[in-house]
């Protein structure tokens, strides 16, 4: 008798992220310049199972953008980024809930698509096993990535409380702190970035987030050899999650 294997479920999702920018160039007689976007997105997310854990597939279905600033400016360079990111692709290895290694990117190149991979981790924060309400727990996440002429280092400590359910899923309060530094070989820039948020997500036994939101905040300093002193800016964002049928 032949038998076959039911495929495994497609949770789609509506995306969005909104982030605002102010950079202070008073030092270099430019004044506070400030930029912004707001991406929607719907996304669909696929598991299959495979040796030591799952494998993770998230596809863009269709995604819009609305800059303003520099953003808008810079995104005139690629007039159709928001087409083009229809279809792509990030696929990524799951442990234990919690996304391990780089997540891999099908257009690295394409600026639309910055935003969703800022959904990965959130989709899989990863729940300690037997987690129940009142408990709480704190992990890091130590950053050390390469590419080109590029690197990227620093370490994120985020901290869970189970503050309820929701039927068989567990209901998570979080705050994060992370420090990233980022340093270029190729023009001498360097980025440190020290940042903040707040999370709230609903989570079943498995697979991903039913629900998420995050409110972040980052303090950064950008040097640069042509630069006499560090110029300081600020970023404030909000990413949102919400199931579709």
């Amino acid at each position: 008798m032949l038998t076959t294997q039911s495929p495994a479920p497609v949770h789609r999702y509506r995306l969005e992220v909104r982030t605002v920018s102010e950079m202070d160039q008073t030092s270099i007689g430019r004044g506070t310049i400030s930029d912004g976007l707001v991406t929607t997105a719907v996304i669909s997310v696929a598991l299959a199972d495979s040796a030591g854990g799952q494998k993770v597939r998230i596809t863009v279905d269709s995604i819009a953008l609305d800059p303003s600033g520099g953003v808008a400016a810079q995104l005139k360079q690629h007039p159709t980024a928001a087409q083009e990111a229809r279809g792509a692709t990030i696929s990524a290895f799951l442990m234990r809930g919690k996304i391990t290694g780089p997540p891999q990117l099908s257009d690295s190149t394409n600026p639309a698509l910055v935003a969703i991979m800022q959904a990965v981790g959130v989709l899989f924060p990863g729940v300690r096993s037997g987690a129940k309400v009142g408990d709480s727990w704190a992990d890091t996440t130590r950053i050390n990535n390469a590419s080109g002429s590029r690197r990227l280092t620093g370490e994120i400590v985020a901290s869970w409380k189970v503050v309820g359910t929701e039927g068989t899923a567990l209901v998570l309060d979080g705050i994060s702190q992370s420090r990233t530094r980022t340093e270029d070989s190729g023009n001498g820039q360097t980025i440190t970035r020290s940042g903040s948020s707040t999370e709230h997500v609903v989570i079943p036994p498995s697979g991903p987030v039913l629900r998420a939101t995050i409110q972040t905040h980052d303090d950064v300093s950008i040097a640069a050899p042509s630069l006499a002193s560090p110029l300081p800016a600020k970023t404030t964002g909000s990413l949102s999650l919400t199931p579709l049928p």
